[in-house]
């Protein structure tokens, strides 16, 4: 399974931020019945971009929406977000503190000639906008 649509998280003109549908054959198979879902983002400001694809197996996915709605709900908390598959080391983690929310990640791979880390704020509506993407699965 993947995200039904693609969905900008965060736009404010200088850093975007967006969560990809996958089509069906980049996405990860089922693997002994356990359910996953698979979606790419993307990362851009003025001088780079980047783009991974992250794959989370039923119960991890359970978790990770917990925590993400728990974050939302008390403005405060963190989270990561990270693959699952052994073919990258990339992860996006969300700390919020009062509604502002800071933004750290990895994508593509640390052991790759390519992989580009990123840090950026953003306010509590990016977070929302991530739930609404992700429960939809």
């Amino acid at each position: 399974m993947t995200v039904k649509n693609n969905i900008i998280l965060w736009d404010n003109e200088s850093t975007r931020l967006c969560l990809l549908s996958i089509p069906s054959e980049q996405q990860y198979k089922y693997i002994d019945g356990h359910p996953c879902i698979t979606f790419g983002i993307s990362y851009e400001n003025k001088n780079f971009k980047g783009y991974d694809t992250f794959t989370l197996f039923d119960q991890c996915y359970i978790n990770i929406l917990n925590e993400i709605k728990n974050t939302y709900d008390s403005l405060t908390g963190a989270f990561r977000i990270h693959d699952m598959g052994a073919d990258t080391d990339g992860y996006i983690e969300f700390a919020v503190q009062k509604g502002i929310a800071l933004i750290k990640g990895q994508l593509g791979a640390s052991f790759s000639a390519h992989s580009l880390k990123f840090e950026f704020q953003a306010d509590q509506t990016l977070i929302g906008r991530l739930i609404q993407a992700i429960e939809q699965w």
